[in-house]
Protein backbone atom coordinates (compact mmCIF):
# COMPACT_ATOMS: atom_id res chain seq x y z
CA UNK A 1 0.00 0.00 0.00
CA UNK A 2 1.97 3.35 -1.04
CA UNK A 3 2.21 6.35 1.16
CA UNK A 4 -0.56 8.41 -1.24
CA UNK A 5 -3.23 5.78 -0.44
CA UNK A 6 -2.34 5.37 3.06
CA UNK A 7 -2.63 9.18 3.62
CA UNK A 8 -6.07 9.12 1.80
CA UNK A 9 -7.46 6.09 4.29
CA UNK A 10 -6.35 8.24 6.98
CA UNK A 11 -8.32 11.94 5.81
CA UNK A 12 -11.04 9.63 4.66
CA UNK A 13 -10.99 8.36 8.69
CA UNK A 14 -10.75 11.27 10.51
CA UNK A 15 -13.33 13.07 7.99
CA UNK A 16 -16.10 10.39 8.81
CA UNK A 17 -15.23 10.73 12.33
CA UNK A 18 -15.63 14.56 12.39
CA UNK A 19 -18.26 15.32 10.03
CA UNK A 20 -21.99 14.91 10.70
CA UNK A 21 -23.58 11.27 9.82
CA UNK A 22 -27.07 11.79 10.38
CA UNK A 23 -27.86 12.41 6.88
CA UNK A 24 -25.93 9.75 5.73
CA UNK A 25 -27.46 7.71 8.53
CA UNK A 26 -30.95 8.30 7.31
CA UNK A 27 -29.93 7.69 3.58
CA UNK A 28 -29.03 4.47 4.46
CA UNK A 29 -31.34 3.33 7.21
CA UNK A 30 -33.40 0.48 6.56
CA UNK A 31 -32.42 -0.33 2.94
CA UNK A 32 -30.73 -2.38 1.01
CA UNK A 33 -27.73 -2.25 -0.85
CA UNK A 34 -27.57 -4.12 -4.02
CA UNK A 35 -23.78 -5.56 -4.84
CA UNK A 36 -24.06 -6.47 -9.10
CA UNK A 37 -21.20 -9.09 -9.77
CA UNK A 38 -20.59 -9.46 -13.33
CA UNK A 39 -19.65 -13.29 -13.26
CA UNK A 40 -21.90 -16.53 -11.92
CA UNK A 41 -21.84 -17.59 -8.07
CA UNK A 42 -18.66 -19.32 -7.42
CA UNK A 43 -16.16 -17.38 -9.46
CA UNK A 44 -12.96 -14.81 -8.62
CA UNK A 45 -15.47 -11.58 -7.95
CA UNK A 46 -18.17 -12.85 -6.82
CA UNK A 47 -16.20 -15.17 -3.64
CA UNK A 48 -14.45 -11.98 -3.11
CA UNK A 49 -17.26 -9.92 -3.29
CA UNK A 50 -18.82 -11.87 -0.42
CA UNK A 51 -16.53 -11.21 2.17
CA UNK A 52 -17.10 -7.21 1.46
CA UNK A 53 -20.94 -8.11 1.96
CA UNK A 54 -20.03 -9.64 5.23
CA UNK A 55 -17.57 -6.22 6.90
CA UNK A 56 -19.24 -3.48 5.09
CA UNK A 57 -22.10 -2.97 5.92
CA UNK A 58 -20.57 -1.37 9.39
CA UNK A 59 -18.68 1.08 7.70
CA UNK A 60 -21.71 2.82 5.89
CA UNK A 61 -23.81 5.11 8.61
CA UNK A 62 -27.46 3.22 8.66
CA UNK A 63 -25.82 0.12 8.67
CA UNK A 64 -27.74 -1.60 5.44
CA UNK A 65 -28.42 -4.96 4.63
CA UNK A 66 -26.28 -6.36 1.65
CA UNK A 67 -26.94 -8.56 -0.91
CA UNK A 68 -25.15 -10.37 -3.80
CA UNK A 69 -26.54 -10.17 -7.29
CA UNK A 70 -25.40 -12.43 -10.01
CA UNK A 71 -26.00 -10.57 -13.52
CA UNK A 72 -23.18 -13.06 -15.55
CA UNK A 73 -23.49 -13.24 -19.28
CA UNK A 74 -21.27 -11.82 -22.01
CA UNK A 75 -18.00 -11.96 -21.08
CA UNK A 76 -19.25 -9.66 -18.18
CA UNK A 77 -20.55 -6.59 -20.10
CA UNK A 78 -24.54 -7.68 -19.52
CA UNK A 79 -24.20 -6.44 -15.64
CA UNK A 80 -22.29 -3.43 -17.12
CA UNK A 81 -25.07 -2.31 -19.39
CA UNK A 82 -28.07 -3.60 -16.54
CA UNK A 83 -26.45 -1.32 -14.09
CA UNK A 84 -25.75 1.59 -16.62
CA UNK A 85 -28.88 1.40 -18.40
CA UNK A 86 -31.01 1.28 -14.95
CA UNK A 87 -32.37 -1.97 -15.68
CA UNK A 88 -33.92 -4.86 -13.64
CA UNK A 89 -33.84 -2.73 -10.80
CA UNK A 90 -30.20 -1.80 -10.90
CA UNK A 91 -30.97 2.32 -10.41
CA UNK A 92 -29.09 5.33 -10.17
CA UNK A 93 -30.08 5.64 -6.63
CA UNK A 94 -27.00 4.63 -4.36
CA UNK A 95 -28.54 1.41 -3.15
CA UNK A 96 -26.74 -0.66 -6.39
CA UNK A 97 -23.30 -0.28 -6.66
CA UNK A 98 -21.08 -2.51 -8.65
CA UNK A 99 -18.17 -5.25 -8.08
CA UNK A 100 -16.96 -6.05 -11.64
CA UNK A 101 -14.53 -7.36 -13.05
CA UNK A 102 -13.18 -4.60 -15.56
CA UNK A 103 -12.22 -5.97 -18.99
CA UNK A 104 -9.62 -3.05 -20.05
CA UNK A 105 -9.93 -4.19 -23.99
CA UNK A 106 -13.69 -3.69 -24.01
CA UNK A 107 -12.71 -0.31 -22.76
CA UNK A 108 -10.22 0.51 -24.71
CA UNK A 109 -11.83 -0.46 -28.44
CA UNK A 110 -15.57 0.90 -27.26
CA UNK A 111 -17.01 -2.78 -27.85
CA UNK A 112 -20.24 -1.94 -28.98
CA UNK A 113 -21.73 -4.84 -26.93
CA UNK A 114 -21.33 -1.77 -24.54
CA UNK A 115 -24.32 0.08 -24.21
CA UNK A 116 -23.06 2.70 -21.84
CA UNK A 117 -19.14 3.87 -21.44
CA UNK A 118 -17.72 2.49 -18.41
CA UNK A 119 -15.42 5.55 -18.01
CA UNK A 120 -18.76 7.44 -17.73
CA UNK A 121 -19.77 5.76 -14.76
CA UNK A 122 -18.85 7.40 -11.12
CA UNK A 123 -15.69 5.31 -9.22
CA UNK A 124 -15.98 4.62 -5.71
CA UNK A 125 -13.05 2.40 -5.02
CA UNK A 126 -11.10 -0.20 -7.32
CA UNK A 127 -9.17 -3.55 -6.51
CA UNK A 128 -5.54 -4.29 -8.13
CA UNK A 129 -4.94 -7.79 -9.09
CA UNK A 130 -2.39 -9.72 -11.03
CA UNK A 131 -2.24 -12.31 -14.08
CA UNK A 132 -0.82 -15.32 -14.22
CA UNK A 133 -0.31 -18.10 -17.45
CA UNK A 134 -0.26 -21.34 -16.74
CA UNK A 135 -0.08 -24.58 -19.02
CA UNK A 136 0.04 -28.79 -18.74
CA UNK A 137 3.96 -29.91 -18.78
CA UNK A 138 2.98 -32.31 -21.78
CA UNK A 139 2.56 -29.22 -24.62
CA UNK A 140 4.31 -30.91 -27.68
CA UNK A 141 7.12 -31.68 -27.71
CA UNK A 142 7.31 -31.33 -23.64
CA UNK A 143 7.45 -28.40 -21.21
CA UNK A 144 10.70 -28.24 -18.59
CA UNK A 145 11.06 -24.63 -18.29
CA UNK A 146 8.67 -21.40 -18.78
CA UNK A 147 10.67 -20.56 -22.30
CA UNK A 148 10.46 -23.92 -23.89
CA UNK A 149 6.58 -22.99 -24.57
CA UNK A 150 8.49 -21.16 -27.91
CA UNK A 151 8.92 -25.00 -28.99
CA UNK A 152 4.99 -25.65 -28.64
CA UNK A 153 3.59 -27.36 -32.11
CA UNK A 154 0.13 -27.22 -30.96
CA UNK A 155 -1.61 -24.78 -28.07
CA UNK A 156 -5.60 -24.62 -26.95
CA UNK A 157 -5.73 -21.87 -25.02
CA UNK A 158 -9.08 -21.92 -22.56
CA UNK A 159 -10.83 -18.13 -22.46
CA UNK A 160 -13.97 -16.92 -21.64
CA UNK A 161 -14.52 -14.44 -24.18
CA UNK A 162 -12.99 -12.84 -27.27
CA UNK A 163 -12.98 -9.70 -26.50
CA UNK A 164 -12.51 -9.81 -22.64
CA UNK A 165 -8.96 -8.97 -20.74
CA UNK A 166 -8.67 -12.76 -20.27
CA UNK A 167 -8.38 -13.96 -23.57
CA UNK A 168 -6.75 -10.85 -25.17
CA UNK A 169 -3.88 -11.29 -23.08
CA UNK A 170 -3.74 -15.04 -24.06
CA UNK A 171 -3.97 -14.12 -27.95
CA UNK A 172 -1.47 -11.27 -27.88
CA UNK A 173 1.32 -12.93 -25.60
CA UNK A 174 1.22 -16.22 -28.11
CA UNK A 175 1.49 -13.86 -30.80
CA UNK A 176 4.46 -11.55 -29.68
CA UNK A 177 5.85 -15.63 -28.87
CA UNK A 178 4.91 -16.47 -32.54
CA UNK A 179 3.46 -19.66 -31.44
CA UNK A 180 0.09 -21.19 -33.38
CA UNK A 181 -2.71 -21.65 -31.49
CA UNK A 182 -6.48 -21.80 -31.16
CA UNK A 183 -8.66 -20.09 -28.43
CA UNK A 184 -11.14 -22.50 -27.06
CA UNK A 185 -13.32 -19.56 -25.48
CA UNK A 186 -16.67 -19.39 -23.51
CA UNK A 187 -15.73 -21.39 -20.36
CA UNK A 188 -18.01 -19.54 -16.98
CA UNK A 189 -15.34 -19.75 -14.33
CA UNK A 190 -11.81 -20.73 -13.68
CA UNK A 191 -12.70 -24.12 -12.60
CA UNK A 192 -14.30 -25.26 -15.67
CA UNK A 193 -11.26 -24.12 -17.58
CA UNK A 194 -8.76 -26.55 -14.96
CA UNK A 195 -11.23 -29.42 -15.77
CA UNK A 196 -10.72 -28.88 -19.49
CA UNK A 197 -7.30 -28.35 -18.75
CA UNK A 198 -6.76 -31.78 -16.51
CA UNK A 199 -9.33 -33.70 -19.14
CA UNK A 200 -7.15 -32.74 -21.74
CA UNK A 201 -9.41 -30.11 -23.41
CA UNK A 202 -6.99 -27.19 -23.37
CA UNK A 203 -3.55 -27.17 -22.59
CA UNK A 204 -2.94 -23.34 -21.64
CA UNK A 205 -4.61 -20.65 -19.53
CA UNK A 206 -4.22 -17.89 -17.54
CA UNK A 207 -6.24 -16.62 -14.05
CA UNK A 208 -6.06 -13.77 -11.46
CA UNK A 209 -4.30 -14.47 -8.43
CA UNK A 210 -7.30 -15.40 -6.28
CA UNK A 211 -8.54 -18.05 -8.71
CA UNK A 212 -4.43 -19.20 -9.51
CA UNK A 213 -3.77 -19.55 -5.72
CA UNK A 214 -6.45 -21.17 -4.52
CA UNK A 215 -7.76 -23.36 -8.00
CA UNK A 216 -4.97 -23.42 -10.36
CA UNK A 217 -1.63 -24.27 -7.90
CA UNK A 218 -4.17 -27.31 -5.85
CA UNK A 219 -5.68 -28.70 -9.26
CA UNK A 220 -3.13 -28.06 -12.01
CA UNK A 221 0.51 -27.22 -10.37
CA UNK A 222 0.70 -29.01 -7.13
CA UNK A 223 -0.44 -32.54 -9.20
CA UNK A 224 2.08 -32.38 -11.74
CA UNK A 225 0.16 -31.71 -14.25
CA UNK A 226 1.18 -27.99 -15.45
CA UNK A 227 3.43 -25.32 -14.32
CA UNK A 228 3.31 -21.60 -14.73
CA UNK A 229 4.87 -19.71 -17.28
CA UNK A 230 4.84 -16.03 -16.21
CA UNK A 231 2.36 -13.08 -14.80
CA UNK A 232 1.99 -10.52 -16.99
CA UNK A 233 3.85 -6.88 -16.31
CA UNK A 234 2.43 -3.74 -15.79
CA UNK A 235 4.15 -0.11 -16.49
CA UNK A 236 6.49 0.78 -13.49
CA UNK A 237 7.11 4.19 -11.94
CA UNK A 238 9.99 4.47 -14.46
CA UNK A 239 8.52 3.21 -17.19
CA UNK A 240 9.63 -0.12 -17.45
CA UNK A 241 7.77 -3.76 -17.38
CA UNK A 242 7.39 -4.77 -13.42
CA UNK A 243 6.35 -7.83 -11.93
CA UNK A 244 4.29 -8.66 -8.85
CA UNK A 245 7.05 -8.62 -6.31
CA UNK A 246 5.45 -11.59 -3.99
CA UNK A 247 5.02 -13.70 -7.51
CA UNK A 248 9.06 -12.99 -8.20
CA UNK A 249 9.67 -14.37 -5.12
CA UNK A 250 7.95 -17.75 -5.89
CA UNK A 251 9.71 -17.92 -9.17
CA UNK A 252 7.20 -16.53 -11.67
CA UNK A 253 8.74 -14.47 -14.11
CA UNK A 254 7.18 -11.55 -16.18
CA UNK A 255 6.41 -12.04 -19.77
CA UNK A 256 9.51 -10.51 -20.66
CA UNK A 257 11.66 -12.44 -19.22
CA UNK A 258 10.48 -15.45 -20.88
CA UNK A 259 10.62 -13.94 -24.37
CA UNK A 260 14.45 -12.95 -22.76
CA UNK A 261 15.57 -16.04 -22.07
CA UNK A 262 13.54 -17.43 -25.61
CA UNK A 263 15.14 -14.76 -28.29
CA UNK A 264 17.82 -12.88 -26.42
CA UNK A 265 16.18 -9.41 -26.69
CA UNK A 266 13.92 -7.73 -25.21
CA UNK A 267 10.01 -8.11 -26.89
CA UNK A 268 8.75 -5.20 -29.31
CA UNK A 269 6.03 -4.01 -31.48
CA UNK A 270 2.69 -3.43 -31.61
CA UNK A 271 0.90 -6.39 -30.58
CA UNK A 272 3.67 -6.27 -27.56
CA UNK A 273 2.69 -2.64 -26.69
CA UNK A 274 -0.94 -3.20 -26.70
CA UNK A 275 -0.06 -6.31 -24.33
CA UNK A 276 1.71 -4.54 -21.66
CA UNK A 277 -1.08 -1.13 -22.17
CA UNK A 278 -4.18 -3.18 -21.64
CA UNK A 279 -2.66 -5.36 -18.89
CA UNK A 280 -1.51 -1.84 -17.09
CA UNK A 281 -4.91 -0.50 -17.42
CA UNK A 282 -6.74 -4.54 -16.18
CA UNK A 283 -4.37 -5.06 -13.52
CA UNK A 284 -4.30 -1.39 -11.85
CA UNK A 285 -8.23 -1.74 -11.55
CA UNK A 286 -8.78 -5.36 -12.20
CA UNK A 287 -12.63 -4.79 -10.00
CA UNK A 288 -14.30 -1.78 -10.38
CA UNK A 289 -16.77 -0.83 -7.53
CA UNK A 290 -19.01 1.97 -8.99
CA UNK A 291 -22.28 3.91 -9.17
CA UNK A 292 -23.95 4.33 -12.83
CA UNK A 293 -23.92 7.96 -13.94
CA UNK A 294 -26.87 9.90 -12.03
CA UNK A 295 -26.28 8.65 -8.86
CA UNK A 296 -26.42 11.17 -5.48
CA UNK A 297 -23.48 12.84 -4.13
CA UNK A 298 -24.53 11.54 -0.88
CA UNK A 299 -24.25 7.64 -1.77
CA UNK A 300 -20.95 8.16 -3.30
CA UNK A 301 -19.64 9.89 -0.71
CA UNK A 302 -20.49 7.66 1.80
CA UNK A 303 -19.40 4.69 0.18
CA UNK A 304 -16.10 5.92 -0.59
CA UNK A 305 -15.12 6.81 2.70
CA UNK A 306 -16.90 3.37 4.27
CA UNK A 307 -14.17 1.42 1.29
CA UNK A 308 -11.28 2.79 2.46
CA UNK A 309 -11.99 2.53 5.90
CA UNK A 310 -13.00 -1.33 5.14
CA UNK A 311 -9.73 -1.79 3.72
CA UNK A 312 -8.11 -1.25 7.44
CA UNK A 313 -10.07 -3.67 8.61
CA UNK A 314 -7.67 -6.68 9.67
CA UNK A 315 -10.54 -8.90 10.38
CA UNK A 316 -11.56 -8.33 6.84
CA UNK A 317 -8.37 -8.54 5.14
CA UNK A 318 -7.66 -11.89 6.99
CA UNK A 319 -10.86 -13.03 6.00
CA UNK A 320 -10.14 -12.00 2.65
CA UNK A 321 -6.81 -13.58 2.56
CA UNK A 322 -8.12 -16.55 4.27
CA UNK A 323 -10.77 -17.41 1.03
CA UNK A 324 -8.62 -15.51 -1.53
CA UNK A 325 -4.84 -16.65 -0.73
CA UNK A 326 -4.68 -13.01 -1.17
CA UNK A 327 -5.06 -9.49 0.74
CA UNK A 328 -7.33 -7.03 -0.77
CA UNK A 329 -5.17 -4.05 -2.61
CA UNK A 330 -7.66 -1.53 -2.54
CA UNK A 331 -7.58 1.93 -4.71
CA UNK A 332 -8.86 5.03 -3.86
CA UNK A 333 -11.59 7.09 -6.36
CA UNK A 334 -8.69 9.59 -6.84
CA UNK A 335 -6.12 7.16 -7.69
CA UNK A 336 -8.35 5.54 -10.60
CA UNK A 337 -9.95 8.79 -11.92
CA UNK A 338 -6.31 9.54 -14.26
CA UNK A 339 -6.46 6.14 -15.31
CA UNK A 340 -9.82 6.84 -16.59
CA UNK A 341 -8.55 9.84 -18.15
CA UNK A 342 -5.52 7.76 -19.63
CA UNK A 343 -8.20 5.47 -21.57
CA UNK A 344 -10.09 8.12 -23.30
CA UNK A 345 -6.16 8.95 -24.66
CA UNK A 346 -5.66 5.84 -25.76
CA UNK A 347 -2.62 5.46 -29.05
CA UNK A 348 -4.87 4.46 -32.06
CA UNK A 349 -2.35 2.15 -32.70
CA UNK A 350 -3.25 0.19 -29.30
CA UNK A 351 -6.42 0.62 -29.92
CA UNK A 352 -6.78 -1.10 -34.15
CA UNK A 353 -4.58 -3.46 -32.50
CA UNK A 354 -6.42 -4.34 -29.67
CA UNK A 355 -9.37 -4.58 -32.07
CA UNK A 356 -7.77 -6.66 -34.79
CA UNK A 357 -7.34 -8.97 -32.25
CA UNK A 358 -10.71 -9.57 -31.04
CA UNK A 359 -12.07 -9.63 -34.79
CA UNK A 360 -9.41 -12.00 -36.24
CA UNK A 361 -10.83 -16.00 -36.78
Amino acid sequence: MTKRIRALIAAAIAGAALAPTSAAAQFYKDKTLTLLINYGAGGNADTEARVYQKYLSKYIPGNPAIIIQNAPGAGGINAINLLGLGIGGARPDGYTMSYFTISATDIIVENPALKVPVVDFQIVAGARGWNVAYGRKDIPPGINKPSDLVKAKSIFAGGYSRSSSHDTRLRLSLEVLGLPYKMVTGFPATADINKAMIQGEVNFSGSSLPGYQTQVIPQIINPGIGIPFWQFPVVGPNGKPVGNAGLTKAGIPIFDEVYRDAFGKDPSGPKYDALLMMNDIGTKLQRGMMFPKGAPREALDTMRKAILQLAQDPDFQADFQRVTAEKADLVGAEELEPLFKRVRKIDPVIKKTLQDSIDQE
